[in-house]
């Protein structure tokens, strides 16, 4: 039951009913205002410096990837020449070892006594045998 002006025991009149032949509606037209060109320039200022940092940051990653590449390339060429010098060390070895049985093998022996040949360190003259001193 309806409460009316305090007391409930009044009975409520039925509202009266209203024909309308057209409905009455209200729109909100928001017209936005065009951004003035100084501000206009300033988005867009903001915008390429934000895209120039952004690029420079990238370009340095890229340069720190490129050494840290190079770096790992050379350490790759380093580590297989140390391999490489550590095996022709081992052929040196091995072929000093052996020299003087392959030379008995091919026919050539040891000198008896040692006579240093010695040649002159000024360009266009020869040491002869004359000029040789030999120690006795």
């Amino acid at each position: 039951m309806a409460y009316t002006r305090g007391n409930l025991a009044v009975k409520q009149k039925p509202a009266e009913k209203v024909v309308r032949k057209y409905r009455e509606t209200t729109k909100v037209v928001v017209r936005r205002s065009a951004l003035p060109i100084q501000e206009k320039m300033l988005y867009l200022a903001t915008v390429i410096f934000c895209v120039a940092i952004a690029s420079v940051i990238i370009w340095r990653y890229a340069y720190i990837y490129e050494l840290n590449k190079n770096a790992q390339d050379m350490a790759t060429a380093t580590a297989q020449l140390q391999k490489q010098t550590t095996q022709n060390e081992l052929r040196q070895h091995i072929l000093e070892n052996d020299i003087v049985a392959r030379a008995a093998a091919l026919g050539y022996i040891e000198p008896t006594d040692t006579v240093p040949i010695q040649v002159s360190r000024e360009k266009g003259t020869a040491a002869t045998s004359s000029d040789v001193k030999v120690n006795n």
